[in-house]
């Protein structure tokens, strides 16, 4: 794995931008479930969008609308508008998108291999603190 480009800055500006807290920020703008699942579904390929709400399954027509706008201002998504009648509208990652792709892929190896450990874990906390 290679070594994140931050690291080669000279410390002064590792420092400054450590202080802008860039993992909180986001951490924050990615927090919910569609944002993660609509990336994961789009990773190498395009969709439109009722393939996209057909394939996540419970999601309205207009928080996907909302999530996909939202993600487009991130520079995760792109979205194609092709000149035809009736308009045709398409969606996929951006560069950086792909890029999130392989941290979500490594959350989810974690989540499969912790999941149970957890759950035994929280199973354990409610048994021995329940009144």
């Amino acid at each position: 794995m290679k070594s994140p480009s931050y690291k080669k800055l000279p410390p002064e500006e590792i420092k400054a931008l450590a202080q802008s807290r860039p993992f909180q920020k986001m951490l924050g703008r990615l927090s919910n479930k569609w944002n993660v699942m609509v990336i994961r579904r789009l990773s190498g390929r395009n969709m439109r969008p009722s393939e996209l709400r057909r394939d996540i399954g419970d999601i309205s027509a207009k928080v996907l609308t909302q999530t996909l706008r939202e993600l487009e201002s991130y520079g995760m998504v792109e979205r194609t508008v092709y000149p035809v009648i009736p308009p045709k509208v398409d969606y996929s990652l951006t560069e950086l998108g792909d890029s999130l792709v392989v941290a979500l892929d490594a959350l989810r190896d974690w989540a499969m291999d912790n999941n149970a450990e957890v759950e035994q874990s929280i199973e354990r906390y409610r048994s021995e603190n329940s009144l």
